[in-house]
């Protein structure tokens, strides 16, 4: 009677857990399927809200493009440091962008080197040839 009740009770905790983790990976997939079909409004209300690395790119992503609001590299940049901070290595790419050319931010070489060096060390290539050329042209 014991078991049984033990395995009921992790039947109804592995339920509640993955009704919980669900929608945010459904809510992300919906917004990318709304961006892909242009409905950026919608994409932008399914991203908005979740606090997954992805998500948060995305909303900087269309405040960069101004895709369903108005162009803000602004808050562009203000979305991408969330994303950055949780990971996404797009996002610090955009922000070592943004930084190296003052859009959305004051221009400033060494924190444009800072989030390139932390796009290349989790290997993503363009960060590492930006790096290169950024360190170069400051010598």
């Amino acid at each position: 009677m014991k078991r049984r009740n033990l395995v009921h009770g992790i039947i109804a905790l592995f339920c509640a857990v993955s009704l919980y983790a669900g929608p945010v990976y459904a809510t992300y997939n919906e917004g990318m399927e709304a961006y892909l079909m242009k409905d950026y409004a919608r994409a932008m209300k399914n991203f908005m809200y979740e606090e997954d690395a992805a998500s948060l790119y995305m909303v900087g992503y269309l405040y960069d493009h101004g895709e369903g609001v108005p162009n803000d590299s602004a808050k562009a940049v203000e979305w991408y440091t969330k994303a950055a901070e949780k990971g996404s290595v797009k996002a610090m790419y955009r922000l070592g962008v943004m930084y190296s050319n003052g859009v959305g931010v004051e221009k400033d070489d060494a924190t444009a080197i800072k989030w390139f060096k932390k796009a290349a060390f989790k290997g993503f290539v363009p960060a590492k040839d930006a790096v290169k050329r950024l360190e170069k042209s400051s010598n």
